[in-house]
């Protein structure tokens, strides 16, 4: 006993002869976060980036470079003469699916295929090849796959790392068919119950419970390799309009939209976010002009870009939504004023008289100036960049057989009923 006593006596004389001391929790330095070289290695990426996205567009013509700021949609009934057009003339930057576009999982897989080899030998970048998979009421997956119940029980179950896992699990099951860009997932703010629209597409009717929420789901999918395209930028919540039909006006103050319909959007974009679909809703507390945010400067650019500092691509929700040409505007117009507003994507799933004068209108403007060929480097670069760094190819990752196997998996399914489990428990 006498020898453990000055053992310790000796080690407290030499850890006051050298001041020596443990700090306390609070005095302790804060992780320095990436180490050096892990930094270097991170900037040498992104300066390989830029240099190979500034290559790629300096080598693009005018038709490619306005080809990447479509995204279309075709009918149940499309000829394979404007399948082929959409490759060769319209040079798009991708297409949305619908379930009018196939009957299972395999008619969707080879349709997939179908549209990235008739692209692979005639484009400069690889296609976006996107859908609308909320989970619940908004779901565009076959037959087979795991159909996860609408955003609001999701909310309700109150597990952000369950609900990474049905982001994950979405991705795993449309990155089978080779899809790689999903227009997902609400982050609308919902409250009342007269949003028919969104109520049950919304994870709920706080900042927090949105953004935890949303969040979780972006870093889920895109973990997987699909690009999340989160919605309706900047907040489709407070109102009872939809969209659809008539162009919603939302009359908050700026204290109420910083401290609510945006916050859920800052969030994903602090985390890193690469991609955003802008709404037509007008603000016009906000922005006096009235006109709907795919029009707007104010948020494409003083918001979106300046404020939140977004580098990633902004697109439109669907342009044939009335709420984007309620207006006095010719179509051609207010695609020009939306692209030099600083919106990057026009989707048009639906009709090709409207894709064509799309086509028509951004040439023409590009022509004879009215938009300038920095501004239309611009959104092209971007779009570049997006594609790059997720390295999408026009190559399917699977074999069909593969493919099935991975969308039917019964691990999805597990995730399925842990979930449906928190629901329950939470009623």
């Amino acid at each position: 006993m006498k020898k453990l006593v000055l053992i310790t006596l000796l080690i407290l004389t030499f850890l006051i002869a050298t001041n020596c001391s443990i700090p306390p929790v609070s005095e302790s330095k804060p992780d320095s976060g990436t180490p050096p070289q892990d930094s270097e290695v991170i900037d040498d990426k992104r300066d390989e980036l830029e240099e190979n996205a500034a290559a790629i567009l300096n080598k693009m013509n005018l038709d490619e470079k306005v080809g990447q700021l479509l995204v279309v949609g075709f009918p149940q009934d499309v000829t394979e003469e404007d399948l082929q057009d959409y490759i060769d003339r319209y040079k798009v930057s991708g297409f949305i699916l619908f379930k009018r576009n196939y009957e299972d999982f395999d008619s969707q897989y080879n349709l997939v295929n179908s549209l990235k080899e008739r692209n692979d030998l005639k484009n400069p970048l690889p296609l976006f090849i996107s859908v609308d998979e909320e989970g619940g009421t908004v779901s565009r997956l076959p037959a087979g796959g795991t159909h996860f119940p609408d955003a609001k029980l999701v909310g309700k179950a109150g597990d952000p790392e369950l609900t990474y896992k049905t982001g994950e699990v979405i991705g795993q099951e449309l990155g089978a068919s080779g899809i790689n860009l999903d227009f997902a997932p609400v982050l609308d703010i919902v409250s009342s119950s007269e949003n028919k629209l969104l109520i049950r597409r919304s994870y709920g009717a706080t900042a927090d419970i949105v953004s935890a929420h949303g969040t979780a789901f972006i870093n889920g999918l895109q973990a997987t390799g699909v690009i999340a395209v989160p919605k309706h930028f900047p907040g489709h919540g407070a109102t009872t309009v939809d969209s659809h039909g008539k162009l919603p006006i939302i009359n908050i103050d700026s204290e109420t939209f910083q401290g609510r319909e945006l916050v859920p959007f800052r969030t994903a974009i602090n985390e890193g976010l690469e991609a955003v679909m802008v709404g037509h809703l007008a603000y016009p507390k906000l922005d006096p002009s009235g006109l709907p945010a795919t029009m707007s400067s104010y948020f494409l650019t003083d918001i979106l870009r300046k404020e939140l500092g977004f580098k990633g691509i902004s697109i439109s929700d669907e342009i044939e939504m009335y709420g984007y040409m309620s207006g006095k505007a010719t179509l051609e117009e207010c695609v020009i004023t939306s692209f030099n507003a600083g919106l990057d994507i026009f989707v048009i799933g639906h009709t090709k008289t409207i894709q064509d004068r799309v086509l028509k209108a951004l040439k023409d403007a590009c022509g004879n100036g009215r938009i300038t060929e920095q501004r239309l480097n611009e959104s092209v670069l971007r779009i570049i960049k997006v594609k790059l760094k997720h390295k999408l190819s026009d190559t399917m990752e699977y074999s069909l057989e593969e493919a099935r196997n991975n969308f039917t998996s019964k691990e999805h399914k597990a995730v399925l009923e842990e979930l449906n489990s928190k629901i329950k428990a939470a009623r």
